[in-house]
């Protein structure tokens, strides 16, 4: 397995830590959503800072928001271009794609 000379970033207890627009923060305070679970402390400090992150979970561990929070923190403000996507989301199966969706 590759090894990484890069240490990670430190976890985070809140979401408020995070440098995230406060328009995406308003939204998760609204829904309830105030602590992040542990593989969305661990990795988005990571991601928000633009470096690749692996994370490996169970169903339910939080693993879709934590990857979905940072695209969206990300590319917020900035316009799609005709053929030119901001991301790309890819899933492995349909029900996967279903579910991404939703959250």
């Amino acid at each position: 397995m590759p090894v990484s000379t890069t240490p990670s970033l430190p976890a985070v207890e809140a979401f408020d830590e995070l440098e995230m627009p406060k328009a995406l923060l308003a939204v998760l305070t609204r829904q309830g959503v105030t602590a992040p679970f542990p593989i969305q402390a661990a990795t988005l400090p990571n991601s928000l800072a633009g470096r690749d992150v692996l994370g490996r979970g169970r169903t339910g561990s939080g693993k879709t928001i934590a990857f979905g929070l940072a695209l969206l923190a990300r590319t917020a403000g900035q316009k799609a271009e005709p053929r030119r996507p901001l991301a790309l989301v890819l899933v492995p199966t349909r029900e996967l794609a279903q579910q991404v969706t939703e959250a």
